[in-house]
């Protein structure tokens, strides 16, 4: 009888012991899908006021997981969504498209932008000096390797963005542009 209550009580302990690991492993694969506050750092992204005189500085959680690159893509796809609060305008005409982004070693960061010149139409010097600074200051304030930032439209150098602002440059951090 002895060997028999043995054998249930130790067949109870393993079905048991396998559950309770089943139900860990459970845990710890919610825990990793799910980010942590502490994988996420409070970055800044900068959209134009409503008056398009000035760029206002909105706080973004980002993964401090990301690399240099990865973090850039996100920040020029959060540019080009506009913004998410009623008191601020998006930089970039709607519809405007990533092609690439790279940063090099020497901390010059280019991106290309798919955008219509038709999409440009209503942008004056005030408008183009906001949606250039909106990438550059978002890019060199979050991203400490990247130092200057040159803007390609489809893939070549533009004279200028509408006809107003020149393109042919790389563009450092401007803090006169946010109020």
């Amino acid at each position: 009888m002895k060997s028999k209550s043995g054998k249930i009580i130790f067949c109870i302990f393993l079905i048991l012991f396998a559950v309770s690991g089943i139900h860990a492993a459970e845990n710890d694969l919610k825990k990793e899908s799910m980010p942590s506050y502490e994988n996420l750092f409070e970055g800044f992204v900068y959209f134009s006021d409503k008056q398009k005189t000035s760029l206002k500085s909105v706080k973004k959680k980002f993964a401090s997981t990301l690399d240099s690159h990865h973090l850039g893509l996100e920040i020029l796809k959060t540019l080009m969504e506009g913004p998410q609060v009623d008191y601020l305008e998006a930089t970039w005409p709607m519809g405007t498209k990533i092609n690439s982004f790279f940063i090099t070693e020497d901390g010059k960061a280019y991106v290309d932008l798919d955008l219509e010149h038709s999409m440009l139409e209503n942008m004056d010097t005030q408008s183009e000096l906001l949606a250039i600074y909106s990438i550059v200051n978002s890019l060199t304030l979050n991203i400490s390797k990247i130092k200057m930032v040159k803007i390609l439209i489809q893939g070549k150098d533009a004279v200028t963005l509408a006809g107003h602002i020149d393109l042919e440059y790389f563009y450092k951090t401007n803090m006169l542009m946010v109020k």
